[in-house]
């Protein structure tokens, strides 16, 4: 199991670590919807259950290799984009989700790995 350090100077394993920073995701997206009044709250809420039920399906549902999870930690927004490939695919929520939530961290992995690949021929 791999260790890292995170802001507060604390060892953590790379798990936590992003259990931790998809809180805070989700964390501040609560702030920022209760910035905006209650209608907008209102008209949030289902999109904040959905973030959550995404949290939950990423850190507790899935095994994610240390490889997968190095990149998503290096990653800004994962709830916010499996929220947005779940709320354009159809299906039950759970099923539409499950799908939703891989195919997505399957393209955060990809993408991450054509950089750099990328960013290596152009350092030859």
């Amino acid at each position: 199991m791999l260790f890292f350090i995170c802001k507060g100077g604390i060892l953590m394993p790379e798990n936590d670590l992003l259990l931790k920073k998809l809180e805070q995701e989700l964390k501040d997206y609560k702030e920022y919807v209760k910035e905006q009044g209650v209608d907008y709250a209102i008209e949030s809420a289902y999109k904040i259950t959905v973030k959550k039920e995404i949290l939950d399906n990423i850190v507790y549902d899935n095994n994610y290799s240390e490889k997968q999870i190095k990149t998503l930690l290096k990653c800004d927004n994962i709830l916010e984009q499996c929220y947005d490939e779940w709320f354009h695919s159809d299906g039950n929520l759970r099923e539409a989700l499950d799908f939703s939530v891989d195919k997505r961290i399957n393209s955060i992995v990809d993408n991450s790995k054509k950089d750099k690949i990328k960013a290596n021929k152009e350092a030859r």
